[in-house]
């Protein structure tokens, strides 16, 4: 009996140290076999609140992360171009980037992911580039908050009371 725990606990460690891979979800990009993925967090970033920037660079086909990549992020304002944040080249074990930033002002930007891939033939020394646009927000009701719970609803209703009111010939 005695063995048979042993056996079985040995088989739940190996299990449980096996590699996960989770990705973000959110605006995508195909560049040269690889799929890179942008989503911030929260989905509409609100001046002066902390945000993160996630991105995951994975394999086209198989969807797989990289593993071992060194990645950059910069953020510019899309209306004067000009840089508002640079993270320099990090290492990262897995392709999976997560980037804490918080915007100062409300504003479109453009953030852009730049990875050097060790191994790669190619993006080994020129980096794999991938940009993705972003609006920052002042603080209040976020707008996919304020489309769903708020401006949803009140059209529905309207429509409908007119379908009904029509359907009864007092429209």
């Amino acid at each position: 009996m005695l063995l048979l725990t042993l056996f079985t606990l040995q088989q739940i460690v190996v299990v449980a140290a096996a590699p996960a891979e989770a990705h973000f979800f959110g605006a995508q990009q195909s560049v040269d076999g690889f799929v890179i993925i942008f989503q911030p967090s929260p989905q509409s970033p609100v001046v002066g609140q902390s945000a993160t920037l996630n991105f995951s660079i994975l394999e086209e086909g198989s969807g797989a992360n990289l593993l071992g990549v060194y990645s950059a992020v910069t953020v510019s304002d899309k209306k004067t171009g000009a840089t508002v944040f640079q993270d320099p080249y990090r290492f990262y074990e897995t392709s999976d980037i997560t980037v804490p930033y918080t915007f100062d002002r409300v504003s479109d930007y453009s953030v852009t992911i730049q990875a050097r891939i060790p191994g790669h033939e190619k993006y080994q020394e020129v980096p794999l580039s991938a940009s993705f646009d972003v609006s920052a927000f002042l603080p209040g009701i976020p707008i996919d908050e304020l489309m769903i719970y708020y401006a949803t609803p009140p059209a529905a209703a309207a429509a409908s009371i007119a379908v009904y009111l029509y359907s009864r010939k007092m429209l």
